[in-house]
């Protein structure tokens, strides 16, 4: 029987889909060089994401709204770092090939 977390995993899966193969264009429109240990850290990057905020929203709907939403918080912080240091990644090889500074803003 089909029920509502079968529907939403199924859900998510497609998204996950839709994101890889977007990532994929998205990578060969800013002209990365991405090799397979520049995408390790995109996906992982990506599971983590994913893991917070199912994470939050499963304690969310169980009623623990605060520690969801410190969760939130907590894994947000640490996303933003770690995604920050992951664009300094994915565009220092583009820019070392045009003799330009990194920029990433």
């Amino acid at each position: 029987m089909i029920n509502g977390t079968v529907f939403f995993a199924f859900v998510v899966g497609a998204l996950s889909g839709l994101v890889a193969a977007g990532a994929v264009i998205w990578a060969k429109d800013l002209r990365l060089k991405m090799t397979w240990w520049k995408w390790l850290p995109a996906l992982l990057w990506y599971l983590l994401l994913n893991f917070s905020v199912l994470l939050a929203f499963t304690m969310i709907g169980e009623g623990e709204t605060g520690a969801g939403l410190k969760m939130l918080v907590f894994f947000g912080v640490i996303l933003v770092i770690l995604g920050a240091g992951l664009v300094r990644l994915l565009l220092a090889g583009r820019a070392a090939d045009k003799g330009l500074p990194v920029e990433t803003g």
